[in-house]
Formats: C-alpha cells, structure tokens, sequence
C-alpha cells in the first residue's frame, strides 16, 4: 500500500519538496494541471494549503503546513516535527497614518484570513469587535477603509511597507509543521516512525 503525501501550494511546495529528497524520497512535479503524482513507494497530492490539515485529518496520511493554518483549522491531528523553513509571524497590523495600540481596538473591525485566531486572540483580551474574513489580499481592507485594522502574516515586512503598513503587535510565531493522521499514525506506524526518525536525524544535523 502506497504511502499518501500532501504537499501544500505556494511558498512551502519548494522546501518541502527539497525536505524530502534529502530523506531520498523524490517527489515527481506535476504536469500542467495534474494535483496528483505517484511513484513506486508514495501519492503525493498538490493542494492549497490552507486545506492539507483536513486532507490529512480525513485520511491522508502525511502532509506539511504552516503552523498558521493548523492553528485554524483546528483539525484533529498527531504533529511530531516543527520543521526549519516557512518562518513568519502573525500579526495585528494598522495603517500607518492611525496607529493604536490592541488594547483600544475595542469595536474595530479586524479583515483577516484567520478568522478563528483572531477572534480567540481578541476575546482574550477582553475586546469586542467585528471579524471580516477575506480569502485575497487583505491589505487592501484599511485602503478602502472598510476595516481599521488586519490580522495576517508578516515575513519581511516589504508588502506592509510598500502598503503604507505597519505591524502592531505580535499574534504567534509561524513556522512549517508535519502533519500525520491519527488512524495512519498507528496502522503504519513503523513507516510513519521511521521516516519521523530520518527526518528528526536530518534536522539535527542542520542539513535540512
């Protein structure tokens, strides 16, 4: 029986990819507008990746995503590895021209990707405001001022910048993590533990 992989889209496919070969594992591209490759041993599928924890909650059995998406997705899951790559934070971030500080956003709406967090992250300061969620470009909330502020990712900080942006005050560190299924964590448990073992191996090594 194969072994199911989910890779996700985006700026964690290419580290991701590159993890993996280092563990002698090659992942095929894909062709044009294929979502699914296979070779002798894996099937790797190729999916957004705000989706990968549910694929591998609901039956894939491995898979790699930003702890951001985790986080929010909440799905039941057995997650052994941080690994290096895919490092930002999530952050409240305000226009330039009206900064405040969190704790008198009190009945600010809040434009954000991550809905969940968010909410939970300003319930826990006490703060009642209004949600938004978006699935493109939430800069551009504050720019048409039907938000005051955005929850989001910051890397390096250039598309704040470019935006007329800033970041306000740090939410939670990001960074990839491996996903494993839990009815596969314990049916192929040997595979699963051995490549977690590799894997752990590589990292330590600092050749990841």
């Amino acid at each position: 029986m194969k072994t199911r992989f989910v890779i996700p889209e985006g700026r964690l496919k290419d580290p991701s990819i590159r993890l993996l070969k280092r563990l002698g594992v090659n992942v095929p591209l894909p062709s044009g507008r294929e979502l699914v490759v296979e070779t002798e041993d894996y099937i790797f599928f190729f999916a957004k990746p705000f989706d990968v924890p549910v694929y591998v909650e609901h039956g894939i059995d491995l898979g790699i995503a930003g702890s951001d998406v985790v986080e929010e997705r909440n799905c039941d899951l057995f997650i052994p590895l941080e690994l290096p790559f895919g490092r930002c934070r999530l952050s409240v971030i305000m226009p330039g021209d009206h900064v405040v500080k969190v704790e008198e956003m009190d009945g600010f709406r809040i434009a954000t990707k991550y809905p969940n967090i968010a909410s939970r992250y300003f319930a826990g300061k006490g703060l009642d405001v209004e949600i938004m969620k978006l699935h493109g470009t939430v800069e551009l909330a504050p720019k048409t001022r039907i938000a005051e502020a955005l929850v989001d990712i910051v890397d390096t900080g250039r598309t704040l910048r470019a935006n007329g942006l800033v970041e306000v005050e740090k939410i939670m560190g990001v960074s990839a993590m491996l996903l494993v299924n839990r009815i596969a964590q314990k049916t192929r448990f040997t595979m699963i533990n051995e490549l977690v073992m590799r894997m752990k191996q590589l990292l330590k090594e600092g050749t990841s």
